[in-house]
């Protein structure tokens, strides 16, 4: 195995979020909907993580084909994730006509970056572009949900976000623990890791204040 501190931080992420999408998606929920994008949200940055680390594990070599199939998926399910989270955050936050522009951007967002993916640019630095915006207004939402209701559910979901924000500036600093044994890579998965706990902290509270009594 190839990049083996890379390949075990992502393959932990992937497990992670795989667990966080089957716990939020066997218990039923009266909100439904934002439950189902939290689903789709944790799953894409499972497979997401699942088949980057197979990537840095198995395919780093760029012109083997695995890596050719591989890389891009990743990228793809990393902006699917950005859209889910887009979603998020406006049904969170942004009702009406704000709502409907937001999303509306994120879609023709994440199809110009399909386009970006496949056809121009594979390299990481365009999904941390791609997904920046998404962080943005999940994260504005997060706490405008915190300053109205004051739970701390929602601060931790913004105190997340902003670790993923901080992981990938460590990741385009190429911020090292050991460049041998650590790099900036695995370390941007753990960070990663951590934020993605904080907002699966909000996942639950939002889905849970809602729950549907098995006898209703």
């Amino acid at each position: 195995m190839t990049e083996v501190d890379v390949a075990l931080t992502d393959y932990a992420v992937a497990i992670e979020c795989a667990v966080f999408t089957c716990r939020l998606a066997r218990t039923r929920y009266a909100a439904s909907e934002v439950r189902w994008w939290f689903v789709l949200f944790f799953a894409s940055v499972a497979l997401a993580t699942a088949a980057g680390g197979t990537v840095h594990g198995f395919f780093a070599e760029g012109g083997s084909p695995g890596h050719r199939v591989l890389w891009p998926t990743t990228l793809i399910l990393i902006g699917i994730a950005a859209w889910s989270a887009t979603r998020i955050g406006t049904m969170m936050e942004f009702a009406g006509t704000p709502e409907r522009m937001i999303n509306r951007a994120a879609m023709a967002g994440f199809v110009a970056y399909v386009v970006v993916v496949l056809w121009i640019s594979s390299a990481f630095l365009v999904a941390i572009i791609g997904y920046f915006p998404a962080l943005v207004v999940l994260g504005a939402a997060a706490m405008m949900a915190y300053r109205r209701d004051k739970q701390s559910a929602f601060l931790a979901g913004f105190l997340g976000i902003g670790i993923m924000v901080m992981a990938a500036v460590v990741q385009q600093m190429q911020t090292d623990i050991s460049a041998k044994y650590f790099n900036h890579n695995a370390l941007y998965h753990v960070l990663q890791g951590i934020g993605l706990y904080m907002v699966f902290v909000m996942a639950r509270a939002m889905c849970g204040q809602q729950r549907v009594s098995e006898r209703a």
